[in-house]
């Protein structure tokens, strides 16, 4: 469920496109319309990862810089052993559709988990996301009901309730203690109700400024290893 969010900025900055090594451009088609997407599926893969990205009103991309940074340590990381999905939630240009209070974008999110599926038949799936994308990655990896294990990566607990039953599979959580959406009292209480892992890296805040590539190494092992 979401709360009450601020105003939405009438024209979102969003990141430039920018391609990871290994991807390719591909298409998705959830109940908005096609989303576009990046795909990577190496023929050694024994992991795949569906990212999920921020709040799409506030210029929430798959480019945006931390699901670009996790895609980019799955890549170097991997070593040719990870497959993984990146995707514009609908009305994310060039997706079609548009924005659907997190409904929608659940459905996006599992039309995402099954496309790598078919792409990787028999690879265990692993989805991360980041702020507004951790609420519909969880959601979806519970409507799915095969996905392996998932990574919250500062989740917004203010904007986004993690409501309903606990997860079936392991749950991990990323946060930076200078988090502006979720300090690490509200993480730590979001874990247990979750029955998750927690990881809190210091000095960071919520778009992990610091360092992305340290953020990055961290949800890899948690997601990968």
């Amino acid at each position: 469920m979401i709360t009450k969010l601020p105003p939405p900025p009438d024209n979102p900055q969003r990141s430039p496109a920018i391609a990871v090594p290994g991807e390719s451009p591909t298409t998705l088609v959830s109940t908005g319309g096609t989303l576009h997407a990046r795909v990577a599926t190496p023929h050694g893969a024994s992991r795949a990862v569906v990212l999920c990205h921020p709040h799409p009103l506030y210029g929430g991309s798959m480019h945006s810089p931390v699901p670009l940074a996790i895609a980019r340590a799955l890549e170097s990381l991997g070593g040719g052993t990870v497959g993984w999905l990146r995707f514009n939630f609908r009305g994310v240009p060039p997706s079609e559709g548009t924005y659907d209070q997190g409904q929608g974008e659940v459905d996006d999110a599992v039309r995402a988990i099954v496309a790598l599926r078919e792409r990787l038949p028999g690879v265990p799936i692993t989805v991360v996301g980041h702020s507004f994308g951790s609420w519909v990655g969880l959601e979806a990896a519970k409507a799915d009901g095969a996905v392996e294990r998932v990574v919250l990566v500062a989740p917004s607990t203010r904007f986004f309730q993690f409501a309903g039953e606990r997860p079936t599979m392991p749950v991990a959580i990323v946060l930076g203690d200078q988090d502006d959406y979720c300090d690490v009292a509200e993480g730590h209480e979001l874990a247990q109700r979750l029955g998750s892992s927690m990881e809190v890296l210091e000095g960071f805040d919520h778009h992990f400024l610091k360092s992305r590539r340290v953020m990055a190494e961290k949800v890899f092992g948690l997601a990968v290893r």
